[in-house]
């Protein structure tokens, strides 16, 4: 009787321990990627440890990047960094460089994936990353390079342009506003107020003339919430909250162009994301004296999350099965509510 109960003891505790790594592995999947040897090697990120264009295609080889060995980059940069430059611009999204996607997307819980992104869906994204300047002492004109958080197909829900200046290095974030009269649904006519003249893609420059010689980091969060106007985007540079704004979801749900406008729940929805597109837009300018130069890109991180957003998910052990947006874990109730209430 005591072997069967020893047994059934540890059958309890072994299970428990499956439920909680489950549990972890539901609620915050994140990656890590610094280029190093040897998962990486020098030349064409294209193939390298999950990257590649949208749906697996190769990525374009005339666009200007590889990954490189450091030569005088900065020392959190490590051996080997992954270097790109808008030598080469076009305006497609297919071939241009994807990051290995999440095995968790995140999104709106009627956010559309179109079958690029899946897993179990996450109400929280975030990614950070650093880059410098390869020519550190002077001014690259015209260089610029984007990234923007996306589901694999170039359905971009926020941006982020890093662009070198006269004065330094400038970091540019874009989100799609909604301003009165609202979209809503109803027929294509309620919707078109979503996607007026006096709604667009609204460009804010968040950081300036930042210093060439040393690293800039740059992180962007995005909460999802269910219905328009709504998502929450903060965007930071080198640990500092510099804009507070909203994502894409509305140029999705409103604007005809994009596939909504139509005025019902079925097509009219936001997009999810698991991944970054990383481009040099043709809109934005070349650069053609950048070949072999423009940024270096390193230490990029990315996650999908499902904090806790109410007290009552705190209540009677629940907290155990949300995590902060950061994915680390709540000690107890307490800790939860605090979370909730403060965001620490």
């Amino acid at each position: 009787m005591k072997k069967r109960s020893t047994l059934r003891t540890l059958a309890v505790v072994i299970g428990i321990v499956a439920s909680a790594i489950f549990i972890s592995l539901v609620q915050a999947d994140n990656r890590s990627i610094n280029f190093e040897a040897p998962a990486y090697h020098p030349g064409s990120i294209n193939g390298q440890q999950g990257w590649s264009g949208s749906g697996f295609l190769p990525i374009l080889p005339v666009i200007d990047q590889e990954i490189v060995t450091n030569s005088g980059a900065p020392a959190s940069f490590g051996g080997q960094s992954w270097r790109f430059s808008n030598f080469y611009t076009d305006g497609q999204f297919a071939l241009w460089p994807f990051s290995p996607s999440l095995t968790n997307e995140a999104g709106e819980t009627q956010a559309q994936n179109g079958g690029f992104s899946g897993g179990v869906r996450q109400s929280h994204y975030e990614v950070q990353w650093d880059f410098a300047s390869t020519v550190p002492t002077a001014e690259q004109p015209g260089l610029q390079m984007s990234t923007a958080s996306d589901r694999g197909d170039g359905a971009r829900m926020s941006y982020i342009r890093m662009q070198d200046g006269p004065g330094g290095l400038n970091v540019f974030f874009i989100d799609y506003e909604d301003k009165a009269p609202f979209g809503a649904y109803g027929n294509p006519a309620t919707a078109a107020n979503g996607c007026g003249l006096e709604d667009d893609f609204f460009q804010y420059l968040v950081a300036s003339d930042l210093p060439r010689n040393v690293p800039h980091t740059v992180k962007l969060t995005i909460d999802f919430v269910d219905g328009p106007r709504n998502d929450v985007v903060k965007v930071y540079v080198d640990g500092i909250l510099k804009k507070t704004g909203t994502t894409w979801e509305d140029y999705f749900r409103w604007c005809t162009e994009s596939g909504g406008g139509t005025g019902t729940t079925t097509f009219d929805q936001s997009r999810t994301v698991d991944s970054q597109i990383f481009q040099a837009r043709a809109g934005s300018g070349s650069c053609a004296t950048c070949l072999g130069k423009g940024f270096l890109i390193d230490n990029l991180s990315y996650l999908s999350s499902r904090p806790a957003t109410s007290k009552d998910q705190c209540k009677d052990g629940g907290w155990q099965n949300f995590t902060r947006a950061d994915g680390s874990s709540f000690k107890n109730q307490g800790d939860c509510i605090q979370y909730v209430n403060t965001g620490k």
